[in-house]
Order: structure tokens, then C-alpha cells, then sequence
């Protein structure tokens, strides 16, 4: 056995780590990148047209040039399966036909692949009824995809992810291979979507494209509320009075022009007009008090209850207290009246509401329980002058009895359910911004500078190694010691 020269030694192992390095460097920089789509050219398809409400919409054979990535690792591939997808008009992609492996693997300079599920067994076909939501043209894209689990693309991390494509125009239910006018898509929405009955709610749709010209019609089942004009890519348009009751409106949009945008319309939005779930009222002024409003010990308020159980009995208590009040039952229309509620003496100071049973879950925004703040008790603080008359020494006594009540502001108790479903208040369970998610394109980003200045490193060090090697060889430095007995 030979020993190589101390200097060989080093040498040789700064370039193997160069190496390594090197290649670290590949495989962070092919998970770091997001997937750069890339068109291959056009696929063709026989027939040219169909129903979108068939069972499989597109059927017969597909044909394109070229091949699916030649890379594997282990047993995953990217070239023995290929999925159709359908490019919607905001950009998004819905998977039309997946599991396609007739004639895998797609490896040679051209295929033809037929779409029966006779030929590609566990192949799951979409309905593009529940993807196609108006006349226009469409773009398909045919992708490969991983073996595995036919994930999508950049999911799927294909190389290059690479895809061929075709466009097809609809017209109600039919489709026909070619380009027509271009595909549009509404999104509506109401503010606010509960009113009271006699209110109104503005409703906003919102075109893509954005630069789609024409017109909105907003409908309440068959009836039509009004229409609007599309501006900037919205429509807005304020309802009528709404009776009591849902109302689902869905907003229909109407191209200027139908030979340049395809007509659609969105799915419904419901807006609900019903009386408030809760009021809660000063008995003496009959004042209607604001949510969570501020009370005093024995203060007396009447509450009102809607959307229980007409009949029922309803019991009350004071959150944290001991308190005994009087039940009340639901008249017919599901509203329950407590018509004097009278804040204990003995009552903690703090957040805290009004909790009744069993809850009243009928219509929108159920109520749990009537929130409410109980003032901190009035008390004067213990005087630190000395009292008239009283010679030179101050008197240590307060001239009042202080409050044996707390005064941090806590209830005591559990007040979990003081917020589920109240309809007043501002909730700020979901409020804020979020960066958990943080921007997938900024971390792809970080990811791929990390990535270019390793490669970078891992390079220099590689011609380090190279050189320290060759130098030693001209030196004869590196030798090979006697060997070892």
C-alpha cells in the first residue's frame, strides 16, 4: 500500500469538496428556480370539436413533436405521463385530462396518443362545464408531468417544464378548434352581504381581462336588479330595497363587441337581509345602545334575541356572576325579549356579556352571546395631606373607604363565547398581514441568488484544487512515500 504526499492529500481533497459542493449546488438551484414554462410548438387534435358537457369533452387523438424531459430520479420520470390542462382567463390553469400514458414513454421526435380511457388506464377525466364559465377562446396545454402523482407543474418540478398548445373557441355548449373572440370571466362581490330588510348592498363585478369591454347585468334568480357599465375592469351597481330573506345575484356580463370577448357570468353571491341578532336597549331612555357598550352597575336594559326556536324557552345569566334572571320564551316569529335585565351591584368590572341558553342558531351570523363592558367602580383615592387642625404629624388614613372591588379590568371568568357570531363588532381574528407565506416569488428569488454565489464559490474552489495539483506535479511534491510495512 502507497501513502500519498501530504500535499497530494490536500489537493485531491479540496477538489473532491469542490465538487460535492458543485453538485449541492445543482440540486438547490433545480428546487429553489420555480418552473420556467416553455412553449414547444402546437398540438393537434381529432376531432377538432365536441360538447363541453360530454362525458369526456375532448376525446380522440392527440398528436405533438417532440419529447417529454429524459429525466428520472430513482423511479420518478417526467416522460411516461402527460395531463391536458385548460388555461382559464385569469391566468390560472384546471386540469382537463390527466393520467394520459398511451404510447409512454414519450421519448421519441413525435407521438400520437389516444385519449380513450380503454387505452390509459386510471386516466381521470374533468367536466369543462365546471371549468368553461363563458363563450370565448381558450388555450389547452398539453404537459408532462410526474409519474408519481401527476403533479402539476411547478409542483412537479419538470425540467424546463416544458408544453405544447392549442386554442379552441366556445360557443354555449360547443367547442371547435381555432381562435375566436377572447374568453372573459367575472368575479362579484356585495358590501355588505347581510343588511336589513328595506337595505342595499353594492355589488362590484370584476372582469378578466380587465380591458374587456361592455356591459354587466346584476339578477336576483330571474329577476333583473339593474346593469351596469364595465369601467377599468369593474362594474358597480347598487341594489334596490331587498325584501327579507337570501337573495342569490349572479352578475352576467355582455361583450361590446362578441366577435373580440366572449360573454360569462359568475357564480352566485348571496346577500342576506334580516333585523339585527341582537339589540340591546336602555330601559329607562330606550335608547339603542351601541355594541359592546359601557354599563354601570345596577343599570337596567331590555335585550332582544332573534332567530331562535319559536315556544322555547330561553334561560339567562350574567357571565362570571351569580345572578339569577328571569326566563323568557320566543314568540312566533323566533324572538325571545328579556324586557328588564338589571346589572348586579356585585358585578365584576371588565369585559363580559349577557349569556343565554340554549344559543339561537337560525339565519346568518348566529349570536352566542350580547357583549358588554361594566364600568370600574367609582372611588376617591386615600388622601397624603395632613388633615386641618391636626398639628404637625399628616394623617396616614384614607378619608374614604377604598373599593374592595378589582380594578384590573378582568372579568373572572371565561368569556370564550362573548364573540361567537355577534354582529356589531370588528373582528380581528384574521386581521393583519400575514407574512408566513411571504412571497413565493421572492423566496425563489433569494434562493436563486444563494444558489448563484455558491456556484460561484464552488467553482473558484475547484480551480484552487486543479491548480495546487498541477503545481505540485511540476514541483514533485506530490510523491508517493515509501511503503508502509
Amino acid at each position: 500500500m502507497t501513502v500519498p504526499h501530504p500535499f497530494r492529500r490536500a489537493a485531491a481533497l479540496a477538489a473532491a469538496c469542490a465538487l460535492v459542493v458543485l453538485g449541492l449546488v445543482a440540486l438547490v438551484t433545480s428546487q429553489s428556480q420555480p418552473a420556467r414554462a416553455a412553449s414547444v410548438g402546437d398540438f393537434t387534435m381529432t376531432p377538432g370539436s365536441g360538447s363541453l358537457t360530454d362525458a369526456q369533452p375532448i376525446a380522440g387523438n392527440i398528436g405533438f413533436s417532440g419529447a417529454c424531459p429524459d429525466a428520472t430520479i430513482e423511479d420518478i420520470n417526467w416522460n411516461s405521463v402527460l395531463a391536458l390542462y385548460v388555461v382559464k382567463p385569469d391566468g390560472t390553469e384546471a386540469v382537463a385530462v390527466t393520467g394520459i400514458t398511451n404510447e409512454a414513454p414519450y421519448t421519441e421526435a413525435s407521438s400520437t396518443v389516444s385519449l380513450a380511457a380503454a387505452d390509459n388506464p386510471g386516466v381521470d377525466v374533468r367536466s369543462l362545464s365546471d371549468i368553461i364559465a363563458g363563450d370565448g377562446t381558450y388555450e389547452l396545454r398539453l404537459r408532462c408531468v410526474e409519474n408519481d402523482d401527476w403533479s402539476i407543474p411547478p409542483s412537479s418540478i419538470v425540467p424546463g417544464d416544458p408544453y405544447w398548445s392549442q386554442k379552441i373557441t366556445v360557443t354555449g355548449d360547443q367547442w371547435v378548434v381555432g381562435e375566436g373572440a377572447t374568453a372573459t370571466s367575472v368575479a362579484l362581490a356585495a358590501d355588505p352581504a347581510v343588511i336589513a330588510p328595506g337595505g342595499t348592498s353594492k355589488l362590484t363585478a370584476t372582469l378578466s381581462p380587465a380591458e374587456a369591454t361592455g356591459s354587466v347585468t346584476f339578477l336576483d334568480g330571474d329577476t333583473t336588479l339593474g346593469q351596469a357599465t364595465v369601467t377599468g375592469g369593474k362594474a358597480e351597481f347598487t341594489t334596490p330595497a331587498l325584501t327579507e330573506g337570501a337573495h342569490d345575484i349572479v352578475a352576467k356580463f355582455t361583450p361590446a363587441s362578441t366577435a373580440q370577448w366572449g360573454s360569462s357570468e359568475s357564480t352566485p353571491t348571496r346577500v342576506t337581509a334580516q333585523l339585527p341578532r341582537y339589540e340591546m336597549y336602555d330601559k329607562d331612555s330606550g335608547t339603542l345602545l351601541d355594541y359592546n357598550p359601557v354599563l354601570e352597575r345596577g343599570q337596567s336594559v331590555k335585550v332582544v334575541i332573534r332567530g331562535c326556536v319559536a315556544g322555547t324557552k330561553y334561560s339567562m345569566a350574567l357571565r362570571s356572576n351569580d345572578t339569577e334572571f328571569p326566563d323568557a320564551t320566543a314568540d312566533a316569529s323566533g324572538t325571545v325579549t328579556w324586557a328588564s335585565l338589571t346589572v348586579p351591584d356585585d358585578a365584576v368590572a371588565g369585559q363580559t356579556n349577557w349569556d343565554y341558553s340554549p344559543d339561537c342558531t337560525g339565519g346568518v351570523n348566529a349570536v352566542g352571546a350580547v357583549d358588554f363592558t361594566l364600568a370600574e367602580p367609582s372611588s376617591e383615592s386615600p388622601s397624603a395631606s395632613p388633615t386641618d387642625g391636626s398639628g404637625d404629624d399628616p394623617t396616614d388614613e384614607p378619608t374614604d373607604g377604598s373599593s374592595t372591588e378589582p380594578t384590573d379590568g378582568s372579568s373572572g371568568g371565561d368569556t370564550s363565547g362573548t364573540t361567537s357570531g355577534g354582529t356589531g363588532g370588528d373582528s380581528t381574528s384574521g386581521g393583519g398581514s400575514s407574512t408566513s407565506g411571504g412571497s413565493g416569488g421572492g423566496l425563489a428569488s433569494t434562493g436563486s441568488q444563494i444558489a448563484l454565489f455558491s456556484g460561484i464559490g464552488a467553482v473558484v474552489l475547484t480551480a484552487a484544487g486543479i491548480a495546487f495539483v498541477r503545481y505540485g506535479r511540476r514541483n514533485g511534491l506530490l510523491t508517493f512515500g515509501e511503503p508502509r510495512a
